[in-house]
């Protein structure tokens, strides 16, 4: 018949195999999980093409807003402005813009030029023509208005 001891040593090699076994799961299951990990990250030929996306699409809407006679710091889209996206430093300093949150004496527009976003009433047969001038449509407020930092002048006919 088994001792006390011998039932005890019996019990503790148990023990010991559960808990051998409980660490190779662990580490199977930190593996698979790795790999899984993996297989959501893209890829570093993905990762280039969606920087050179960014780079093409950048380029694009610099170009645009030189043509247009605009600034970055002019830029809207969907009632968002670049200015107010632009939240590190570095980044606000490529455009020459002073960090979030510091007070600049800001000097007075020049006449004629958009101080604040201006609304302006423009007929549906003339949109593509405010739109060529540097205008904006607002499809959310279903109005056209000129960014802030664009001559007035050429869009005389539309303003209120």
């Amino acid at each position: 018949m088994a001792t006390r001891q011998d039932i005890q040593a019996k019990l503790a090699a148990i023990e010991q195999r559960k808990a051998d076994a409980l660490k190779a799961l662990q580490a199977k299951r930190a593996k698979l999980k790795a790999q899984l990990a993996a297989l959501d990250r893209p890829t570093k030929s993905q990762r280039r093409l969606d920087a050179r996306r960014k780079i093409l699409v950048g380029a694009f809407v610099l170009e645009q807003l030189e043509h247009a006679g605009s600034t970055p710091q002019a830029l809207t889209f969907q009632g968002k402005r670049f200015v107010d996206w632009l939240v590190r430093p570095n980044d606000r300093a490529v455009f020459d813009m002073p960090a979030a949150g510091d007070s600049v004496a800001v000097a007075s527009p020049a006449p004629g030029v958009a101080a604040a976003v201006t609304v302006l009433k423009v007929p549906f047969a003339d949109k593509d023509q405010a739109k060529a001038l540097g205008a904006s449509w607002q499809p959310d407020q279903k109005r056209w208005v000129v960014p802030v930092g664009l001559d007035l002048t050429p869009f005389a006919a539309w303003l209120d």
